[in-house]
């Protein structure tokens, strides 16, 4: 339980935090900051996992799964490092007069590493959604979501839908790209409009995800599966 509170903690704080521009400066560094603190948490609860890297055979989609949590770990770093430099507020006496502060690289570094964290934070829900799940469909309106496979559908394209528009309207590759932008037409949106719709955007990645490591998972149950009968065969 104290896990999922914080996973959802550290979810909302995510929406915050990429949310920068309905916050004043200053509290997005200091959530930014508290994301950090939550991050380093979520970590030492699951340090079994970094003792577990070497044990083990890695198949294809542990070796998605790993790939996938180093990136997460080191695009986070990096807008951890990137927002320490730039930081108008909380940090700025430290780099108050340096080339670095000022720097439009550093600035735009920090805005593309904050996305790619976000799609790979998608992924990462992905990842755990069997689990989640089991969690989330104790909440009535949700749980009559999984007896309907058409209802289900339709969410889960409703989400996809808005998590492509999200990407569209806050021009993500752009973004990605480390190009220059002063505005998009997500940043016009009501603050409620585009939690929403950033949500959806997590979402979009959690779905693709899923899908793809479901469809590795039976795969290689299929294989296994074909392998024995080979066996019985010789």
């Amino acid at each position: 339980m104290k896990k999922f509170v914080l996973d959802i903690a550290i979810l909302l704080l995510l929406l915050l935090v990429m949310g920068f521009h309905f916050l004043p400066h200053i509290l997005h560094e200091v959530l930014g900051l508290v994301l950090l603190g939550g991050a380093v948490w979520h970590l030492l609860l699951n340090r079994h996992w970094f003792s577990a890297l070497f044990r083990g055979r890695y198949g294809k989609v542990r070796v998605l799964q790993t790939v996938m949590l180093w990136l997460l770990v080191i695009s986070f770093f990096t807008v951890m490092v990137t927002g320490s430099i730039i930081s108008s507020h909380v940090f700025r006496e430290l780099w108050q007069g340096a080339s670095l502060h000022r720097s439009i690289f550093v600035h735009q570094l920090h805005i593309a590493s904050a996305y790619v964290m976000v799609i790979l934070g998608g992924m990462h829900v992905g990842m755990h959604w069997t689990g989640l799940w089991q969690r989330l469909k104790r909440i009535p309106l949700l749980g009559r979501v999984e007896g309907h496979p058409m209802i289900r559908f339709w969410l889960l394209a409703a989400i996809s839908w808005a998590g492509v528009a999200f990407s569209w309207l806050d021009q993500v590759g752009d973004r990605l790209m480390m190009k220059h932008i002063f505005g998009t037409l997500a940043s016009r949106l009501p603050a409620s409009l585009y939690f929403l719709l950033l949500l959806c955007f997590i979402g979009l990645y959690a779905i693709l995800f899923y899908y793809v490591q479901k469809h590795l998972q039976d795969k290689a149950g299929k294989d296994l599966e074909e392998a024995e009968a080979w066996k019985d065969i010789l």
